[in-house]
């Protein structure tokens, strides 16, 4: 079983998103007095729900940062704890489905820390991968779609939406309320921003989903 140590103190210290006191401080100051020190992911995520009504009862509103605790949640825990957390939190108090990714691993080759050489992918399966893996964070999910996209989506969007600057970048930033906040450019596709909106090595295992172009058998 994975635990959060030192919880109240991670809970009690928080400046809030913005790095400063506001109602999200307030209510996570307030939260951490409910919670023992040392919580596991279950016990996190019920504190959470009940939390979270009482805020609501008491007329607060939370929706302004009630999808960004996951993202606060992994500043505080192991990667392993963040991840089984943020799929709980995603599925138990947003009502969200979060897709699986597939049990598969075509690999990934990083050329530089968050950097991926894509040259052996389908970049519209790419692109798919990357959104069906993502939820919504912020004010995000009042345009969420739960529809996952298949590489056919994906290849659309490219034609319609994603054109090329003048540096030939392809910038992608929210999609149907999804934090995508990455960039293709040539082989290659940039996943800093992605991994820090979602979860830190998301992207690199949703790319390995994707097939690579020299194994996959032609009829």
């Amino acid at each position: 079983m994975l635990f959060l140590e030192n919880a109240r103190e991670s809970f009690g210290s928080a400046s809030g998103t913005i790095n400063r006191y506001n109602s999200e401080s307030v209510f996570y100051h307030k939260f951490a007095k409910m919670i023992p020190d040392r919580i596991d992911v279950d016990t996190l995520v019920l504190a959470f729900k009940i939390a979270l009504q009482d805020a609501e009862k008491e007329g607060e509103n939370t929706l302004s940062f009630i999808t960004l605790v996951p993202q606060y949640v992994r500043q505080c825990a192991s990667m392993e704890f963040a991840r089984e957390f943020r799929k709980k939190y995603n599925s138990e108090v947003l009502g969200l489905t979060q897709e699986e990714l597939p049990d598969v691993d075509y690999g990934c080759t990083e050329v530089e820390p968050d950097v991926i050489d894509i040259s052996n992918k389908d970049k519209n399966e790419v692109l798919a991968a990357l959104y069906n893996a993502s939820t919504p964070i912020g004010m995000g999910i009042a345009q969420y779609n739960p529809m996952p996209w298949t590489k056919e989506i994906a290849g659309m969007y490219f034609e319609q939406f994603a054109h090329p600057n003048k540096d030939g970048e392809i910038i992608i930033r929210w999609v149907m309320g999804r934090p995508l906040n990455c960039m293709f450019k040539g082989d290659f596709v940039y996943v800093a921003g992605y991994n820090n909106d979602n979860e830190w090595g998301l992207a690199q295992r949703a790319i390995a989903t994707c097939p690579n172009l020299d194994q996959v058998k032609t009829l």
